[in-house]
């Protein structure tokens, strides 16, 4: 699938928050979900929308109203995303990583 280099941007923005070691694992999860999202609504071509939208579905439903910002931060309007914020849509529950252990 073809992606708008505004598109790519957003992504690379978005990956580069993510701790280092976790980069590669996040922006290829959200790439595939952002695909995911443009074949959903019709498109040959990922938008900033449909990246977005994928990594709101990539990331967990609790940490989810710490995107407000970063949304706005790119110069978005969070409130485009609202529904997507607030469904737990995307998250498969099973690959949950545990708490972190106190050692």
């Amino acid at each position: 699938m073809n992606w708008s280099d505004a598109a790519e941007s957003v992504l690379n923005a978005l990956v580069r928050m993510v701790p280092e070691t976790l980069r590669e694992l996040a922006g290829g999860s959200a790439r595939d979900e952002s695909e995911a999202v443009a074949e959903q609504r019709g498109g040959d071509e990922v938008q900033v929308d449909d990246v977005v939208r994928g990594w709101i579905r990539t990331t967990p439903p609790e940490q989810r109203n710490g995107l407000i910002a970063v949304i706005e931060s790119l110069g978005l309007e969070p409130e485009r995303y609202a529904e997507e914020l607030e469904s737990p849509e995307g998250w498969d529950e099973e690959f949950e990583e545990p708490p972190d252990s106190e050692m």
